[in-house]
């Protein structure tokens, strides 16, 4: 096929037939070095550029021209014989052997037990890696005050066992500097979804897509991988007003954990993270119809301009084990905000034990008993055999078939209630049980910056009302009417 199509002489052929002449200023990914730092750059797709993975810069792939930064430089290694800074030589590297969880204190504080695994293999060295935040924001909320803001927050949970909220267990809270990457930059999304329109005796259905581009300021993203992304993003907002520029002294009483992820490395959350908050537009996108449906599978998000800040935040972390998993708990270390994740009673599985059971083939025996054991009775009354033991017998066989019929109706009656009861439970549960959500938009967006946001449409599609069933808004009530089929 490429042997027989024509091709410009002018463009470099992939199969080297062509070794066509390259402009002076023409890029090429073998070539392609940093104007800042010579390493070799690589074009990301998150934020069409060229990034720097050494000095984190990024640059427009035509022009070579700096288009933002990830903020962030090497941290370097002591090896050999290098010099430890004179601030370094006060701290010291605790390392739990059983996790591999690795955190900075100062001379005079030592642990006993790992917050994030609970295990008291802990050992203590000299620091490997120089530590050097740029900004940090200082605790502002005291160990007392972190145990009661995580006190009421349990009491928020539902069907908690009991035994999760004692006391002794909001001991263990331990006051971490955690580092995130501190994100700005503008935001690119294609958002896509199906708009309705109902008119009296059919439905119009539009493919939209809609366009938005705006800026956020001070997005965070936690770098510890011991930590799960989603409590710390639970915890959120902080207040960046009160960051400063870091300094040692902050550190002192206060562990403080490194870096283990780079921006470059944990791309694909930023492009998440900017998706969802893409997402709270679709309010937006939907008054134009009188229903709208985003398919957000298909969303596609950039972003440009980045400016990234690397940030010690102050959280009270703590890990609880119970009934043989880890749970995480964290409050803000500056707003007092609370959140983690908490267990569920038994009694939902017990429920959930007892579904299984009336499901099972269990149910089919005692059915099979409860009609075999009325012959029996009918049996012993025609017979005409009288005498205690009968008498008795008759009397047992009769208890035990009003016990299977009353277990048989209660079996049918959980069938039919039971699931939906079940679902409603652990819908109930596992939503306010789990993480907090996010902050959104609101929280995030640069008010110096406006939203631009462009819906286009079009109609696809006509519906009658035959066969399938949607729901149509009309005088304020809503219509079950039906389709020809399926919309989806």
């Amino acid at each position: 096929m490429w042997s027989a199509r024509p091709f410009n002489s002018d463009v470099p052929d992939p199969f080297g037939r062509n070794p066509a002449k390259l402009n002076e200023g023409q890029l090429v990914a073998e070539s392609a070095k940093c104007p800042s730092c010579a390493s070799n750059i690589f074009y990301q797709p998150e934020v069409q550029g060229l990034v720097c993975r050494n000095c984190g810069n990024i640059y427009n792939p035509s022009t070579l021209e700096k288009m933002g930064s990830l903020g962030y430089s090497i941290e370097h290694d002591y090896t050999g014989d290098n010099d430890i800074s004179e601030e370094d030589k006060k701290r010291h590297e605790i390392v739990c052997n059983s996790c591999g969880a690795t955190v900075i204190a100062d001379e005079n504080m030592m642990s006993t037990m790992c917050a994030f695994c609970g295990s008291p293999a802990l050992i203590t060295r000299r620091m490997t890696r120089e530590f050097k935040p740029d900004y940090i924001i200082p605790f502002k909320i005291d160990k007392r005050t972190a145990e009661n803001n995580m006190k009421q927050w349990l009491k928020t949970r539902k069907m908690t066992p009991r035994g999760f909220k004692t006391k002794s267990r909001l001991t263990k809270m331990e006051p971490f500097y955690v580092p995130f990457w501190i994100l700005d930059c503008a935001v690119n999304t294609d958002m896509y979804g199906i708009g309705k329109k109902y008119t009296k005796d059919k439905t119009a259905l539009f493919s939209v897509r809609a366009k938005a581009n705006y800026y956020v300021k001070g997005v965070p993203f936690d770098a510890s991988l011991k930590i799960a992304n989603k409590l710390m993003e639970a915890i959120e907002p902080f207040d960046y007003s009160e960051m400063v520029k870091f300094d040692n002294r902050y550190l002192q009483g206060f562990y403080a954990d490194k870096y283990d992820q780079r921006p470059t490395e944990i791309m694909d959350r930023f492009v998440k993270r900017m998706d969802r908050i893409s997402m709270d537009m679709k309010d937006s996108i939907a008054v134009k119809y009188d229903e709208y449906e985003p398919t957000p599978e298909k969303n596609f998000t950039w972003m440009s301009e980045l400016s990234i800040r690397y940030c010690l935040l102050p959280v009270w972390f703590m890990t609880v084990e119970f009934g043989g998993r880890n749970y995480q708990v964290a409050v803000n270390g500056q707003t007092g905000e609370a959140s983690g994740q908490a267990p569920t009673a038994d009694a939902v599985d017990r429920l959930d034990s007892i579904l299984r059971f009336t499901r099972s083939k269990w149910r089919w025996i005692l059915s099979a008993a409860a009609v075999v054991l009325p012959v029996f009775i009918f049996l012993i009354t025609v017979s005409g055999n009288v005498g205690p033991f009968f008498y008795f017998l008759f009397l047992a066989l009769c208890f035990v078939e009003l016990l299977l019929i009353v277990f048989l109706v209660a079996m049918y009656l959980l069938n039919k209630i039971g699931d939906r009861a079940s679902y409603k439970i652990h819908k109930t549960v596992d939503v306010v049980n789990d993480f907090d959500k996010a902050p959104g938009m609101d929280s995030y967006l640069d008010p110096t910056h406006r939203i631009n946001l462009t819906v286009d449409d079009y109609l696809f599609r006509h519906e009658l009302e035959q066969k399938d069933k949607i729901w149509r808004k009309e005088k304020g009530e809503q219509e079950e009417i039906d389709l020809p089929f399926d919309l989806y």
